[in-house]
């Protein structure tokens, strides 16, 4: 009896594995404009999908490409997605894969959504010093992990902030999913980037930033 019964939850967990890796497919209707989302490791955002799942009533972003399907901005399209499980995926990559099986439908559309909702704004200080002069970057603390957070280099500009060395700075900034319609033969991946807006300047004093590295 105990022999059945083992064989029995085998069979259950073998079961269950092979249903984590087994694919799956939806409907998903794709906004006509992009967002952004986080990236896993560090600080930084990337354009991302913005996405209509099946019956559901909300949005949400979706990173990484969606492989057959050509995003075509001003236009909202309906496909159906096959959704394959990663296998041991990198710390900071996607743990699915997502290729287009069909386009369903595809509308000129205006946004229904704006995408800035998507975008969180970001509380961060910027060191008295560039962290790299060639680059023009900055460094910065991500004060979302707390005061005593870690510097890390952020090599973007910040839009509409006006730096001087040897002022250490509070900001509010938001990152932007932004369209270049110069580069509108390359994939979509590549005609969208990710730009920072000064939201608010919170604090501006002349000093000499402690702890920053080498």
């Amino acid at each position: 009896m105990k022999k059945v019964l083992l064989l029995l939850t085998a069979a259950l967990v073998l079961g269950a594995c092979n249903n984590d890796n087994a694919s799956r497919t939806e409907i998903w209707t794709v906004a006509p404009e992009k967002g952004v989302a986080g990236i896993n490791m560090g600080f930084g955002y990337v354009p991302a999908y913005i996405v209509h799942k099946g019956a559901s009533a909300s949005w949400e972003t979706v990173a990484g490409p969606i492989e057959g399907f050509s995003f075509k901005t001003g236009s909202q399209t309906t496909l159906r997605v096959r959704i394959d499980r990663i296998a041991n995926p990198p710390a900071d990559g996607r743990s699915e894969r997502y290729t287009m099986e069909e386009q369903l439908a595809q509308t000129e559309s205006a946004q229904e959504i704006d995408p800035l909702i998507f975008s969180p704004v970001c509380e961060v200080m910027v060191a008295s010093r560039r962290a790299d002069a060639q680059m023009a970057a900055y460094w910065i603390r991500d004060l979302r992990y707390g005061e005593d957070a870690q510097w890390q280099a952020f090599p973007w500009e910040i839009e509409g902030f006006d730096f001087t060395p040897g002022h250490e700075y509070r900001l509010r900034i938001q990152p932007v999913a932004v369209y270049d319609e110069a580069k509108n033969g390359l994939t979509d991946d590549d005609s969208w980037t990710v730009k920072y807006d000064l939201r608010e300047l919170l604090s501006d004093e002349e000093k000499a930033s402690e702890g920053l590295p080498e």
